[in-house]
């Protein structure tokens, strides 16, 4: 019965990956390094230093390399090219054209000719955008001056109204020190 055991054993563990390969990958033969790499491809074959016979690389017959690109256009296929169609043969996506010697004006509607303005975009951007703190709950309070210190003895004074000046700095009166 443990002889049956054991080889109904040793079935079901390498059922996943054969029982050679479980063997190779558990038991390894008296005399053999466990830790040795193991393959037998073309390296493996040389480092072990055994012969290795292999097929050198011959060149093959017929032009392998693709050929030449295809020329740029001409103008003068740009030109024939303009009427319809875009470089390719793909017919243009792009609507009609502006004709040889035609003007384009800015503000003027896509679709509209030259003479009529009536329906022209004209409008004027606002000259300032109104104060929208007073929605988010800021109160604009009496501003003071901000005063930034410069590194050469001057003052850089930004004021309420946003103008800015620089002045010469204040020398603090040196406090009055007693030694004991």
């Amino acid at each position: 019965m443990r002889k049956a055991a054991l080889v109904g054993l040793c079935l079901v563990v390498s059922g996943c990956s054969g029982f050679g390969k479980f063997v190779s990958d558990t038991a390894t033969l008296p005399g053999a390094n466990p830790n040795a790499p193991s393959g037998d491809n073309l390296n493996m074959r040389r480092v072990r230093g055994y012969s290795t016979a292999e097929t050198p690389l011959l060149p093959s017959g017929g032009d392998i390399w693709p050929g030449p690109p295809a020329p740029l256009p001409t103008l003068e296929d740009v030109e024939k090219d303009r009427s319809g169609t875009v470089l390719g043969g793909a017919p243009s996506v792009n609507g009609p054209q502006l004709q040889d010697g035609g003007e384009m004006k800015v503000g003027e509607p896509e679709g509209l000719p030259a003479e009529d303005t009536s329906q022209s975009i004209t409008g004027k951007l606002p000259d300032a955008e109104p104060d929208a703190a007073s929605r988010f709950g800021a109160q604009r309070g009496s501003a003071s001056t901000i005063e930034i210190p410069n590194g050469d003895g001057t003052v850089t004074l930004i004021h309420p109204d946003g103008s800015v000046t620089t002045t010469q700095a204040k020398k603090n009166a040196s406090p009055d020190v007693s030694h004991p």
